[in-house]
């Protein structure tokens, strides 16, 4: 994968698993996973000109919209994985980039897409993003890293939701932009089901929809309907959504 992608417009970063982000049953947090997605794309996009303070210089902002990620095995702690990051040929209104994490022996063991917008810091309205990018079109990685990422999540109002837990944001859950770090809705993933039902249901893939901002302070209510195959988690302030996810398992049962 290393090789490989030297021939696109990429970066990629060796990382040991650390002991903390894997759960109880020693599989990587979908947070984690996120973590590292979101460290990777902020070092590159520093990289190429489109990072935090440039944007900022412009009065623009980055703001994710849509993330999935298919787990084909999750590391092991003390593990070594390298995680490479591609952005996608941009167009007017978005842009994709997506994440390989291979082995030692540079098996995928992980994959993931985003889908990013750009919007005005002041008004926050969208702002175009393939002007922000001077690449010609060859140095994009072509593929999808797998089928219908970025998909859209449903919205299932008209199915039976269990309230699974209310909770607010917290200093510890905000990054700069002063809004719930995204990684954190990976946290809110697993606490919304029990030890019991982890020890029979293995993540195979999870989708995310960012429908509105969460910020220091809100209380939000966290609603999930679950069977053995799926799982849809929602997110509302007030009775407005603010996230919603999908996630596929695979039964160990």
């Amino acid at each position: 994968m290393i090789e490989f992608a030297k021939k696109y417009l990429s970066h990629s970063s060796e990382i040991t698993v650390a002991l903390d982000e894997l759960d109880f049953l020693e599989r990587l947090k979908p947070a984690a996973a996120l973590q590292y997605f979101q460290d990777l794309a902020t070092v590159h996009a520093d990289e190429i000109g489109i990072g935090f303070e440039e944007m900022s210089a412009r009065n623009m902002l980055w703001v994710l919209s849509k993330l999935s990620v298919k787990y084909y095995r999750s590391p092991k702690v003390g593990e070594k994985i390298t995680v490479t990051t591609f952005p996608r040929k941009p167009s007017m209104a978005y842009a994709l980039r997506d994440y390989y994490v291979t082995d030692k022996d540079e098996n995928v063991i992980m994959s993931g897409s985003s889908k990013w917008l750009v919007i005005d810091k002041d008004n926050h309205m969208i702002r175009r993003c393939s002007p922000l990018f001077s690449y010609s079109d060859e140095v994009y990685f072509p593929n999808d890293p797998f089928e219908n990422a970025n998909k859209t999540v449903s919205d299932a109002r008209d199915t039976e939701m269990r309230l699974a837990m209310s909770d607010m944001v917290r200093l510890t859950d905000i990054d700069r932009n002063r809004h719930m770090n995204n990684a954190r809705y990976g946290d809110m993933l697993l606490n919304v089901f029990t030890p019991e039902y982890l020890k029979t249901h293995e993540i195979e893939r999870f989708d995310l929809n960012f429908l509105n901002e969460l910020k220091f302070g809100d209380k939000y209510d966290v609603y999930c309907v679950t069977d053995d195959s799926f799982a849809e988690i929602r997110a509302e302030r007030g009775g407005e959504s603010m996230f919603r996810a999908e996630i596929k398992w695979k039964t160990n049962a």
